[in-house]
Parts: C-alpha cells; structure tokens; sequence
C-alpha cells in the first residue's frame, strides 16, 4: 500500500511517497521515494515537465466501434459483397464495405459523403477498419455501381 508521508526536518516538512508491506508478519515501509518539500511540489504539479503532452487530441471510439460490430455480426459487408459479386481491381474497399461505412456515418453522425473523410478523421475507427486514404474519397461512393 503506497502512502505519502511528511518527516520535519530542521522545522521544515519534507514529503515522501512510501509504500508499506507485511514483513515477517509486521507491516513495514519496503520502499521510500523523496517528493519535496510543499513548495516544491506545488511548482512541479503547476508546470509541465518532461514526458509530459503540451497538446491531444480526442478522437470518438464507442459509438463507432459499437455500430461497427452490429453490422459485423448482421454480416452486413458479406451479404452485400454476395450479391454483388467481386470487387474491382482499383477498389480501395469492397462494395459491402463502403455500404457499412455509410451505414455507421449515418448512424453516428451523418454528412454528405464529400464530408465523410473529413469526418472519418475525427474518429478512431482506422484502428480497426484498415482503408487509405484514397479508399475515403467521396468519388469512391460514386464508382460502386461499376464493379467489373
């Protein structure tokens, strides 16, 4: 169990972060790490260190990934891709594919497909739908009738 505690000195107070264990049956501190004095705590956690981002960046999850997962398992893809048949060599993704991309737009957030990869891009779903960039543009859309 890690605890802080404060040891005065000269009548000052000095903090460290200990962490205590049962040794021998009898609970003892097993390690100590030195934090400072107030002060120097107070400065540190107002300030920004090393390690520490200056910036982020929040792209949305859940409701992309459940919507995904719905139409994995309705086989949503793998239905439209049977009866349409094979996709085109230059095709960034299969017709099913692009039909549940827009299925997921419009249920998350809907916009036209000119906005869709800019939508696309403030979502973390190319974690688990591996398209270009390319693959995203809105002409793709256009182009699903002509598969040869």
């Amino acid at each position: 169990m890690a605890f802080i505690v404060g040891k005065k000195q000269d009548g000052k107070t000095y903090y460290y972060l200990a962490e205590s264990a049962r040794v021998d049956g009898k609970p003892r501190i097993v390690s100590q790490r030195y934090l400072g004095s107030a002060e120097e705590i107070a400065a540190r956690l107002s300030e920004s260190g090393p390690g520490e981002p200056d910036r982020s960046r929040h792209l949305a999850f859940g409701d992309v990934a459940a919507v995904w997962e719905m139409l994995g398992r309705l086989r949503v893809a793998d239905i439209v891709d049977e009866v349409v048949g094979t996709r085109r060599v230059d095709a960034g993704a299969s017709v099913g594919t692009y039909i549940a991309l827009a299925c997921v737009n419009r249920v998350v957030d809907p916009c036209s497909k000119l906005a869709f990869s800019e939508w696309w891009a403030t979502t973390a779903a190319d974690r688990f739908v591996r398209l270009s960039a390319g693959a995203l543009d809105h002409r793709r859309f256009w182009e699903l009738s002509s598969v040869t």
